[in-house]
């Protein structure tokens, strides 16, 4: 299960260069299954970055590094950077329906997608 930071945790960890991530979720269109994400990074000292991520669903049992799946469009991703860490969270709040409480450290979606992984994978009871 992925460790969710606490608001103050997503912002010192920001604030030391470190990433965070949050899992959006997925859709269905034309015969394949995209998912979306967010990766939030600082740029420079005083500059907060978010960026949406679509990408189609290559994943397995086996295989679940979402950063390493094929995007749907490479020439689509979307980034914009902030002032501060509060700005670029409300962003991504407003603009990609993401929640402040469910941002894990960089690195742990693949946590996040294992879970998804496994319940559309679960034998239906």
């Amino acid at each position: 299960m992925a460790l969710y930071l606490s608001r103050l945790e997503l912002q010192a960890r920001l604030h030391l260069g470190k990433e965070a991530e949050q899992w959006l979720g997925h859709t269905e269109a034309d015969g394949y299954t995209a998912i979306q994400w967010l990766y939030l990074a600082q740029e420079d000292r005083h500059r907060y970055s978010v960026t949406y991520m679509e990408s189609f669903d290559e994943g397995d049992e086996e295989w679940q590094q979402v950063p390493e799946f094929s995007l749907l469009d490479p020439d689509a991703e979307e980034s914009i950077a902030f002032d501060s860490v509060e700005e670029a969270v409300a962003y991504a709040v407003q603009t990609y329906g993401a929640s402040p409480d469910r941002f894990v450290p960089g690195g742990m979606l693949t946590e996040e997608y294992a879970r998804y992984w496994q319940s559309k994978n679960a034998p239906a009871k």
